[in-house]
């Protein structure tokens, strides 16, 4: 099985790219044969969707047609997502755009959301409702929120992290993976050809 795990923010050596490592370790634990990839876009600068993408040239030859090529492998995905400013990273958003290739079609994803305070719950209800129409990804209803990130380590917690934090992820990961598995049939079915986009 495949797993996509996207870290949104703008910035390298980001929070989100740390959390992103700490889920794919938590992933190996629970079954090593999976086959993840990483994809920071910290590091990978991704410019925002323009009809040029569909010429296939500079960015949108060789480096999206492989990052194309392992969603499109992949049979659930984790966005970890940095609340800015009330809503979801811009990176995320356009993310979504440029997924027009049926990429991210009917397979399973989990929000985890992060924030520096107490936030995050802001980008996790952005996503829910700005994000599936066109792409057809089937967000799960489980999600993870990690307040005070900054502070966050997994087994060692200190004050202001839930205790219950490391347990919850650990959870939530094994049903993202559950649906990741069990989804694969629905695919059969789908018709994208007439109905490829949302109403």
């Amino acid at each position: 099985m495949n797993v996509t795990i996207i870290s949104t923010s703008h910035r390298k050596n980001s929070q989100s790219k740390r959390i992103s490592n700490i889920l794919a370790s938590n992933i190996k634990e629970i079954d090593p044969y999976i086959s993840l990839y990483n994809l920071d876009l910290g590091e990978v600068k991704l410019p925002l969707w323009s009809n040029e993408k569909k010429l296939g040239k500079g960015i949108w030859g060789k480096t999206w047609e492989n990052i194309s090529k392992k969603f499109k492998k992949s049979d659930g995905f984790i966005f970890v997502v940095p609340e800015y400013g009330g809503m979801a990273a811009p990176n995320a958003k356009n993310l979504f755009l440029l997924c027009g290739d049926k990429e991210l079609t009917h397979k399973p994803a989990l929000i985890v959301s992060i924030s520096s305070g107490n936030g995050g719950a802001y980008p996790i209800a952005d996503l829910r409702s700005f994000s599936y129409k066109n792409t057809h990804i089937m967000w799960i209803p489980e999600n993870i929120i990690i307040r005070n990130v900054e502070e966050y380590e997994p087994g060692s917690h200190g004050e202001i992290i839930p205790e219950w934090l490391d347990n919850r992820i650990k959870y939530t990961l094994k049903l993202l993976l559950a649906y990741s598995s069990n989804m694969k049939p629905l695919r059969d079915l789908v018709n994208t050809k007439e109905f490829g986009n949302g109403m």
